[in-house]
């Protein structure tokens, strides 16, 4: 289990215990009493236990979460009220104590599920920054066109190396499909490493498939053949980090060469990207846009 996929068993946990005191509360307009002392045995014992496993889960993955989800967890468990919240209080705080932190977990689940729901349009423009970012790179760097010139005579796999450890200095980490749930990393050639290495290293997991179009008239069958490549793939467990509804179509062509238009199926996006490893110079690429 990943940083994402707890957080859903834990916000699971959190609803439940909300469900739970919005029971007991309607309950109580029936009667008053409280006489098995539901709120101090279940909802402040529960709330106490969730209190215990949100400063867990912020030990266990510190490391992995994205900036703002992080700072969104520490601002929550660091308040004065929260760190001295007693969960074993009198009779007659019991009711402000329940209150208190069931209100306290709302507001907190509420914020943190927003903050994680930004990180899939931050992987995004990360990624489409950093196809931006090579495209120019090989336009103005004399070593850099080289490099790619090289790779493309060698063939994709070297295309593919090349461009995963481009886009991993952005923070992406870009694999290609393996049947449906398996991953290749682009650059070791070989099943992804442990989860928990991607999502130190990385801001998104992205699927790609990059294919070498040596002829025009090549286009149009080499952008299928990677489009059937990634469907046979389906999301797999890296739901935070992974960048899910976009699919990237690289097409490596000598000069640059004009893309047929993004497509989405479902809630699948498919995104056409040209590399072109000689192009013309800025000027002239400038006119042709």
């Amino acid at each position: 289990m990943n940083w994402y996929h707890e957080w859903q068993a834990l916000s699971a946990r959190i609803q439940g215990l909300l469900d739970a005191g919005v029971f007991f509360y309607s309950a109580l307009q029936h009667s008053s009493a409280d006489d098995q002392s539901v709120r101090k045995k279940i909802l402040l014992r529960d709330a106490q236990q969730i209190f215990s496993s949100l400063n867990d889960y912020l030990q266990s993955y510190r490391s992995a979460f994205p900036e703002r989800a992080l700072a969104s967890l520490e601002r929550f468990l660091n308040q004065k009220e929260i760190k001295e919240f007693n969960f074993n209080p009198s009779g007659a705080q019991i009711r402000g104590r329940v209150q208190f932190a069931l209100t306290s977990l709302a507001a907190f689940r509420s914020e943190f599920s927003y903050v994680i729901s930004d990180t899939q349009a931050v992987a995004l423009r990360i990624t489409e920054r950093a196809f931006v970012h090579l495209q120019r790179s090989i336009m103005v760097n004399d070593d850099i066109r080289k490099n790619w010139i090289a790779a493309f005579d060698i063939g994709e796999t070297k295309c593919e190396k090349l461009g995963a450890l481009h886009l991993l200095s952005h923070g992406i980490w870009a694999f290609k499909a393996h049947g449906k749930k398996g991953r290749t990393d682009l650059i070791l050639d070989e099943p992804l490493p442990d989860s928990s290495i991607i999502e130190k290293a990385s801001t998104a997991l992205v699927l790609t498939e990059w294919k070498i179009v040596k002829n025009s008239n090549e286009l149009d069958d080499k952008i299928e053949e990677a489009l059937k490549q990634t469907k046979l793939y389906v999301t797999g467990v890296l739901g935070g980090i992974e960048l899910t509804n976009y699919r990237y179509l690289v097409m490596v062509s000598e000069k640059s060469t004009k893309m047929p238009f993004d497509f989405t199926e479902g809630t699948i996006a498919y995104r056409h990207i040209n590399i072109p490893v000689n192009p013309d110079t800025p000027s002239i690429e400038a006119k042709k846009s």
